[in-house]
């Protein structure tokens, strides 16, 4: 048997330290930018969420206002109306 000294704890590499350190470097940038790319994005898409949630919500109370004065002018209309038929009579 080979009486071979292995140490568990150190690796060697092939390549040289600084480009496995470049590598890394590379790799690291490249996630942060696509992590940062998907962060940002959430946070656009929360944001128009709650725009779009203010918008509804304004749009109904303006619906409501409009169904209100409709309703209060086809009230007036029709008292208008009655008026009309009791002056030609």
């Amino acid at each position: 048997m080979p009486d071979h000294k292995m140490d568990t704890n150190t690796k060697h590499f092939k390549s040289p330290a600084r480009k496995l350190a470049q590598f890394f470097e590379k790799s690291r940038n490249r996630w942060k930018a696509k992590y940062q790319q998907g962060k940002t994005k959430v946070k656009r898409l929360e944001n128009n969420n709650r725009y779009l949630k203010k918008r509804n919500t304004q749009l109904k109370e303006k619906v409501k206002a409009l169904e209100s004065e409709l309703k209060q002018i086809r009230a007036t209309q029709k008292q208008l109306q009655q008026l009309v038929k009791k002056k030609k009579r």
